[in-house]
């Protein structure tokens, strides 16, 4: 059996390790505040990425066109105007349906 010494001994050296673990936890709570603020740019980051995709899903296939098409320029003003002309068209319906306002409108609506 354990003396009265020996338990008041162990008694401090619980205490000690609940005042070791409240500082932990402290320094711990400190830590996870730092970080927070020190991350915050990269939430607002993929934000402002998740606004801009419908708009890179639509330039890039211009993007595309407009560097190819550049090999081999074509000498009428009216026959680059017919061209944008033919490609606004598919190119406005797939800027529609990636619309973030549409994808909002389509969660709203009852499954058929």
């Amino acid at each position: 059996m354990l003396g009265r010494n020996e338990l008041d001994k162990l008694n401090l050296q619980k205490q000690a390790l609940l005042l070791e673990s409240s500082l932990n936890r402290a320094a711990l709570q400190a830590d996870i505040r730092r970080l927070h603020s020190a991350t915050t740019w990269v939430r607002e980051v993929t934000s402002v990425s998740r606004e801009f995709t419908p708009w890179l899903t639509l330039l890039a296939p211009i993007a595309g066109f407009l560097v190819a098409r550049r090999a081999r320029r074509s000498a009428s003003w009216f026959g680059r105007v017919v061209t944008a002309a033919k490609l606004a068209a598919p190119l406005y319906g797939l800027w529609k349906r990636w619309a973030p306002g549409r994808q909002a409108a389509d969660l709203g609506k009852p499954a058929n």
